[in-house]
C-alpha cells in the first residue's frame, strides 16, 4: 500500500511540487515499516531485543492511553501529513 501512496506522490510531485515532501515521509514510513530495527547478533543470526539500544520511559500503549483519555495531544507540526 505504501509503494501505492508513493507512486501516486511521486508522481503527482512533478505538477505539484510540494508533494514531494510527502512523498518522502511515505518513503521514511516504509522504511521504519519494513526493515527490522532490532540489533542482529552476528552469531545466532537472530534479531537480538536485548542487545538492542533503547531510551524513553513511556512505552506506546502508555502514549495511546494518554491520547484516549485527552490527557495527550500530539503536537506533529511541519510532519503532519493532513
Amino acid at each position: 500500500m505504501l509503494d501505492a501512496i508513493i507512486g501516486v506522490l511521486g508522481t503527482a510531485s512533478r505538477v505539484l511540487p510540494p508533494l514531494s515532501a510527502k512523498a518522502e515521509l511515505a518513503r521514511i514510513g516504509r522504511y521504519h515499516a519494513t526493515e527490522s530495527m532490532l540489533v542482529l547478533d552476528p552469531t545466532t543470526g537472530r534479531c537480538d531485543a536485548a542487545a538492542t539500544l533503547s531510551t524513553g520511559t513511556e512505552t506506546l500503549f502508555d502514549f495511546y492511553a494518554r491520547l484516549v483519555s485527552g490527557a495527550a495531544a500530539p503536537e506533529r507540526g511541519d510532519h503532519a501529513v493532513f
